[in-house]
């Protein structure tokens, strides 16, 4: 048995000491174990591992073996960064380029097909946004995916939004070593970001990396149900369990494309359904038949409102973003007993004075977007999680105190059972995950300081403990 001297957080109070053995945890309390090792963390606070409850493990880890784009400034920087990366691998066949955010430039605006084709007219070059549902092609890639793109596609600008930039795996196939390689990349952020659990949206071609040694994650994943025959003969492992089938009824507001029913600031856009009602029902049939949870992307008003339709006569699913619920939708969704999968680090990013929300939705959008404290008022099992935009809980939690709304705001220990046992709750995972007590399995992040004062200032991951093995440790 394995002891830990530390200050550590177990149902909403502080204790000295716990200990575990065999993955869980055996005891927590004030009094030290005789006869036991002792790891010393007293000058540090320990909490239950986080669980981001909506990520994407191989979409992220392939952004980070591929070109990334998080972090840039500038559309300059877009061109650096692809420039760099090629010169790095003069034998790739192609370059996809992600995580850019326009909203974040002095100067907004996307990269350039013109420039994107005389830096590098002989490859095709794909740059997507951060949200996922919006990329920039050059002419090469154009010709590429000529067939599968739709009447979004813009042939002066390269714009392309949804449809088969949401997949563009089943083009760009990446090969078993690589998704690997990503997998394993993306383990190592989450672990040093104190993440233990996820929530995964699953890409059809995820079962590479759900099968391999190397992934210690819990991954509790949600398959896209357009793909769903493929989930024939699936069995769980003791760390990957399949919850159910994942759907998209609309964009994303960064790319115009969220339903709402107020039009975008500036434009005559209000965005689209992407989902038909047939294809909604015979998702439902197929989760009813298999006991699958259906896990529903629904951002703007309009797609909340046909979720929640679709979902009358069902109970527990789920409603990824919620971004732009009115009161009343969230009343529905308290009444049809549906969970909720929101990202706080949204606000930070995009719900701030001068940034995405202002400059692009109503005035009564932007109010009362993401209204997570309404949310955990009215009692509505609720889990946190990132879409990978960044994945790091401690961002969130500072985001959700420094909100610019009060529906918006929640005090970081608050905050922190939404990322632990809000998250395991809307996965069925309560009783397994999420707490630091006795028989449930011992992941636990190490941090530098309280969290309570997350968001006021600067807080660090110093260790991740995955079922008593420590996985993550600060230089």
């Amino acid at each position: 048995m394995l002891q830990i001297k530390s200050n550590i957080y177990s149902c909403g109070e502080y204790f000295r000491y716990m200990a575990f053995q065999d993955g869980k945890f055996a005891y927590i309390g004030n009094e030290r174990m005789k006869n036991a090792k002792t790891i010393d963390f007293s000058r540090q606070f320990i909490y239950p591992g986080f669980i981001d409850s909506h990520t994407h493990l191989l979409w992220y880890g392939l952004n980070l073996v591929r070109c990334s784009l998080f972090g840039v400034k500038s559309e300059d920087e877009i061109y650096a960064r692809i420039e760099d990366y090629s010169a790095k691998n003069p034998k790739r066949e192609y370059i996809i380029a992600e995580g850019f955010d326009e909203t974040a430039f002095s100067k907004k605006g996307f990269p350039s097909k013109k420039t994107l084709d005389s830096m590098f007219g002989d490859i095709p070059v794909v740059v997507r946004r951060v949200c996922g549902h919006i990329a920039v092609l050059n002419t090469e890639a154009e010709k590429l995916l000529k067939k599968h793109l739709g009447g979004d596609y813009d042939e002066n600008t390269g714009i392309a939004r949804e449809g088969i930039i949401l997949s563009l795996n089943t083009i760009f196939k990446p090969k078993k070593a690589e998704k690997i390689l990503a997998m394993k990349a993306a383990q190592r952020m989450f672990f040093s970001l104190g993440i233990t659990s996820i929530g995964d949206m699953a890409t059809f071609d995820s079962f590479d990396i759900y099968n391999t040694a190397s992934l210690n994650l819990d991954v509790f994943f949600y398959y896209p149900a357009k793909n769903a025959e493929k989930l024939s003969g699936w069995k769980d492992s003791k760390n990957v369990k399949l919850k159910g089938l994942k759907l998209f009824t609309d964009g994303s507001i960064g790319g115009y494309t969220a339903a709402v029913s107020l039009p975008y600031r500036g434009k005559k856009s209000f965005g689209a359904l992407e989902l038909t009602e047939a294809e909604f029902k015979s998702a439902v049939k197929i989760a009813g038949r298999n006991n699958y949870q259906l896990a529903v992307h629904a951002i703007g008003d309009r797609a909340i409102a046909f979720a929640l339709k679709n979902l009358l006569k069902r109970k527990h699913d789920r409603i990824e973003h919620f971004e732009l619920a009115s009161a009343e939708q969230i009343h529905q969704a308290k009444k049809q007993k549906i969970f909720l999968s929101m990202q706080p680090n949204f606000i930070g990013n995009w719900s701030m004075d001068g940034q995405m929300y202002e400059e692009r939705l109503d005035k009564k959008y932007y109010r009362f977007n993401n209204s997570v404290r309404t949310i955990a008022e009215e009692n509505i099992p609720m889990g946190f999680g990132s879409d990978c935009m960044p994945p790091s809980p401690l961002y969130g939690i500072a985001s959700l105190r420094n909100a610019n709304f009060k529906n918006q705001r929640l005090s970081p220990i608050e905050s922190l059972k939404y990322y632990t046992e809000g998250s395991s709750e809307i996965m069925f995972e309560e009783k397994t995950i999420g707490k630091i007590q006795k028989n449930y399995i011992a992941d636990f992040t190490v941090l530098s300081g309280r969290i309570e004062d997350a968001g006021k200032k600067r807080l660090d991951v110093v260790s991740v403990f995955k079922r008593g093995k420590q996985v993550f440790t600060k230089e």
